[in-house]
């Protein structure tokens, strides 16, 4: 075992001291900046009062470098220095702490390993993440008995997710953003895209005319990842605004996309005012005159201003969504819906949807621990209150994705990957996959009285690109689902 430096020494024998310090600075509401400077200033002195008692008691006094070691530590007490070893780990995926004394590190490779704690009590650790939530974020957030549930974007880019006062014990989540740069070419050298999707996402958001989408998974499946692999291949040259709950995808700051306008959501302060919504948001962004809106999760009444986005020409625009799979995506969707204040009937989000939404991409984690992209949905119509799609890529036997279906030859989203130089001949000969959905050929006739439902008509209205065909809602479907019933597997 290594052996304690006097510096380190000292910072344990004074570490109830700070603690206390800095909890009494905490009580008088003072800015982050101002306990920072109270705080060293007190560390300041508790070196000077140890070099003047072992000056007087004959015994050396610390080296410079010693102090250094000491202040550090007593930084690292504000701002979680015991997180930095497992952040700078880079087969951490995520993090865990269940209490000041229990640390679970999930790795990349699909194992659970415990880690040394991160404080020496309840008191600290909750001093470590109000420090971070006061400092570490695009904006200063509150954790404490008022406010105590955080959701914080670390400076590091990593999400942190912390809960106090209605948990048992203190305990926090981080997520630890592996890839902040990606592309399509690296996620086919990773598996989690073949060959054969990644032409297809290629051209979906390439110009003169991407298709809308929405990137589908469960937690931790590996959405943002993909997502930023897909805006890798937006022209640098369209502004792109970004829409999160907690700013994660870092397009500009890693390169990725110079021209990017990050906004983020703010919660509201101590008087209960001041709060700033996903749906404030993404009303806002549509008056700023986007290219492209990307919407990081959608989970409540914004989904209606993504729609609107998408239908008023911002095409290329994609939002991500949880479910457990595209189907359940689209009926998420619905049912968020119904949050806005816009308050839209069921039809009306059904109709919308099919007519501004072209592709959707699930993404799943496999047992292995790769995450690949195992479903790509083509939406091809709306009819008799149904949404109509297709699904061109599904699991195979062993669970990625397979080429198993052609686009709809008159469908729009061909033609928006046809624009693009997409050549659907390369794909190949689809591969038979039993995927529960039905087929892309007429339904047999119902029993009974029950009139055979027809083609919907066409509409008079041009389409929105020229050369493109007419929208989805205005074509001959290919398959039927919908999606108005309650999936309850994939809304817990």
């Amino acid at each position: 075992m290594a052996e304690t430096t006097p510096g380190v020494a000292l910072f344990q024998q004074s570490h109830a001291r700070l603690l206390q310090h800095f909890l009494e600075l905490e009580r008088q509401q003072l800015p982050s900046d101002v306990i920072d400077r109270q705080l060293m200033d007190v560390a300041q002195g508790i070196i000077q009062d140890h070099n003047t008692t072992a000056v007087i008691a004959g015994e050396p006094r610390l080296t410079a470098e010693e102090e250094q070691e000491f202040r550090s530590s007593v930084r690292g007490l504000m701002g979680g220095g015991a997180l930095v070893p497992l952040l700078e780990r880079e087969d951490v995926e995520n993090i865990h702490v269940l209490g000041h004394d229990k640390v679970i590190l999930s790795l990349a490779n699909g194992e659970r390993i415990m880690a040394p704690p991160l404080a020496s009590s309840e008191e600290e650790l909750v001093m470590m993440v109000r420090h971070l939530a006061a400092t570490a974020g695009h904006t200063s957030r509150r954790f404490d008995t008022a406010a105590p549930i955080l959701d914080l974007r670390l400076a590091s880019g990593h999400r942190l997710f912390a809960v106090t006062a209605v948990a048992e014990r203190t305990s926090m989540v981080i997520r630890r953003h592996r890839m902040l740069t990606s592309s399509l070419d690296r996620l086919e050298e990773l598996g989690t895209i073949t060959p054969q999707m990644k032409p297809v996402l290629r051209a979906a958001v390439r110009p003169p005319a991407p298709a809308n989408m929405l990137v589908v998974g469960g937690t931790g499946a590996g959405k943002t990842t993909l997502l930023r692999g897909l805006l890798s291949e937006v022209p640098q040259s369209d502004l792109v605004v970004t829409i999160e709950d907690t700013l994660e995808l870092h397009l500009r700051s890693s390169g990725l996309h110079e021209r990017t306008l990050a906004l983020e959501t703010r919660t509201s302060n101590t008087e209960g005012t001041g709060e700033i919504t996903m749906y404030d948001l993404c009303k806002a962004a549509l008056r700023m005159s986007p290219d492209r809106v990307i919407v990081g999760e959608v989970r409540g009444g914004e989904v209606m201003q993504l729609l609107q986005s998408m239908g008023i020409g911002n095409d290329g625009s994609i939002g991500t969504i949880h479910a457990g799979n595209t189907k359940a995506a689209i009926n998420k969707m619905l049912i968020y819906a119904q949050r806005s204040p816009d308050s839209p009937t069921p039809d009306s989000v059904l109709r919308e949807i099919a007519q501004v939404l072209h592709l959707l991409v699930y993404i799943k984690k496999l047992p292995d621990g790769r995450r690949a992209v195992t479903s790509i949905l083509e939406i091809t119509g709306f009819a008799n209150g149904e949404v109509q799609t297709s699904e061109v890529f599904a699991p195979g036997p062993n669970g990625e994705g397979v080429y198993a279906r052609r686009f709809d030859p008159d469908g729009e989203a061909l033609a928006r990957l046809k624009a693009a130089g997409f050549d659907p001949d390369e794909l190949g000969e689809p591969v038979p996959v039993e995927t529960g959905e039905p087929q892309a050929r007429p339904r047999p006739p119902l029993p009974g009285p029950h009139p055979q439902p027809g083609p919907v008509p066409s509409h008079s209205q041009p389409p929105r690109h020229p050369g493109h065909p007419q929208p989805a809602h205005a074509r001959p479907a290919i398959s039927r689902f919908s999606f108005v019933e309650d999936d309850s597997s994939t809304l817990a």
